[in-house]
């Protein structure tokens, strides 16, 4: 699943940036950076990123 297409399912889902961030332990500032491809995130967290979305 791409970047985009995990976006796009968080904005469908309508799940907040801010709930991401502390289930992974990050700043919003950060996530908001990485769905804007401006920063490349750790794969831990890429990886905890998908599985938030997917599951909830």
């Amino acid at each position: 699943m791409t970047q985009i297409e995990l976006f796009l399912m968080r904005r469908q889902k309508q799940i907040k940036l801010s709930d991401i961030a502390k289930h992974i332990g990050c700043s919003i500032a950060l996530l908001s950076r990485y769905e804007n491809n401006k920063v490349a995130m750790d794969s831990s967290k890429v990886k905890m990123y998908k599985e938030y979305i997917l599951n909830n």
